[in-house]
């Protein structure tokens, strides 16, 4: 199976002429609700803890709660997703959230709740989302139709967008005017009205998939084929991933990038807002806000346009420019220069991701996708911790951070140009 269209296939659906269809305006909607709902979380565990400890290390230890089993069983939740379909992975998950969620609202509303309660959900919640994220990915191939899904991952990828500006400001209004339970039960809300959603999801894909993708005939609620459990799904999944070399080389990229990206973005960028610019704060948000509205338009301009014949050049070409602008934050003297870079890395990021995942969605097996985007997960997740640490300790010098990451994209596109297997994707 490969991502270049073969002939006959009509160019993909219009964004926004997809919306028209019942089945994917529920999953659209089911995807905004949790990520909505996860953005008030967010702000308002933060705000709990605080309150009820004023402890730093206190909200670290409930972040790693929740980040630590999410990763641990990730790989369990994809092959979950592939054994009993991703629509129920996401019903079910999705369910339990939302009872996790609304019982800490209920506690924190009781003047009940204690330190070892918001323990206790941040474990369970962060175990019940690695059974969500990998079905996340693999169910659009399940809703819509092969020549869709260019404009359906457009239109949840700007989901994705939207809930990071629009989320946590809602949610800060709220917990700053109600205080926390208030906006742990949105979030209760969001994930009960997502599997509302989801249990009126057609179980059939919305109409016959291309004949470049053969395997998504197959029923997408029918559990996988195989009777070696659990383990021996895991194992099947990841000798998959590795085996197809084209699966491997993608995925060691985003290993690359995403290890480059999350220290330099999420500790390097608000420092070298704070040194460098007489704006401070004010040139960090424009900064973010140049990334999303950046990202924004390569989502859209992907989601009007099948994934190119030579997805392979894009790729070398996308990750290489996304690394040149690191290198231009690094050393940019003014703020319009920045703002420059930060937009056309979102575009790059927004381009980029809206094809990957459409490339995966079709290069994998129907039978293999939940196990696929499980790893896709921890190429993208499993090294973030590691990059943070390592940031922090050079966020004083954020241009060294920067080249530093610059460096370490332009090699990975450099490794990916000499790579015959990505050259010919």
């Amino acid at each position: 199976m490969t991502a270049a269209a073969p002939e006959g296939v009509r160019s993909p659906a219009r964004p926004w002429r997809l919306m028209a269809a019942s089945s994917f305006r529920r999953l659209w909607t089911a995807q905004l609700l949790t990520l909505l709902g996860e953005s008030f979380s967010f702000v308002a565990m933060a705000w709990l803890v605080l309150q009820l400890t004023g402890s730093g290390l206190a909200l670290g230890t409930v972040l790693a709660l929740e980040a630590v089993p999410r990763a641990l069983l990730m790989l369990v939740g994809g092959a979950l997703s592939d054994r009993l379909s991703p629509r129920r992975a996401m019903l079910g998950s999705a369910a339990a959230r939302a009872v996790l969620i609304g019982l800490l609202a209920l506690l924190i509303l009781a003047h009940a709740v204690q330190l070892w309660h918001v323990y206790v959900v941040a474990l369970l919640t962060g175990a019940v989302s690695a059974f969500f994220l990998p079905a996340r990915f693999a169910i659009l191939p399940t809703v819509v139709a092969d020549d869709q899904l260019e404009a359906g991952n457009a239109l949840l990828n700007l989901n994705q967008q939207a809930s990071m500006f629009v989320g946590p400001a809602l949610a800060g209004v709220l917990v700053a005017a109600a205080g926390s339970g208030p906006a742990f039960l949105v979030d209760a809300a969001s994930f009960a009205l997502a599997s509302a959603l989801l249990v009126a999801l057609p179980v059939a894909p919305a109409a016959a998939p291309a004949p470049a993708a053969p395997a998504a005939t197959a029923a997408p609620d029918a559990p996988a084929a195989g009777g070696a459990g659990l383990l021996g799904d895991i194992r099947d999944g990841l000798r998959y991933a590795w085996n197809d070399v084209a699966i491997r080389a993608v995925l060691l990229l985003i290993a690359a990038i995403d290890f480059a990206s999350a220290g330099a973005m999420q500790v390097g960028l608000p420092v070298l807002a704070h040194q460098r610019f007489a704006l401070g704060a004010a040139a960090f948000g424009s900064l973010l806000g140049a990334w999303g509205a950046g990202s924004a338009a390569g989502v859209v301009g992907a989601g009007l346009r099948r994934v190119p014949e030579r997805f392979g050049a894009l790729v070398i070409g996308g990750v290489a420019w996304f690394g040149a602008c690191f290198a231009v934050l690094a050393v940019s003297p003014d703020l319009p220069v920045a703002l420059a870079a930060a937009a056309a890395m979102g575009v790059s990021s927004g381009v980029l991701n809206t094809y990957g995942f459409t490339w995966l969605q079709r290069r994998s097996d129907v039978a293999m996708q939940g196990r696929v985007m499980a790893i896709v997960m921890l190429a993208s997740m499993g090294l973030a911790p590691v990059s943070l640490a390592v940031a922090g300790l050079v966020a004083s010098q954020p241009t060294l951070l920067f080249l530093a990451a610059a460096a370490i994209v332009l090699a990975g596109a450099g490794g990916a140009a000499l790579s015959r297997t990505v050259r010919s994707l």
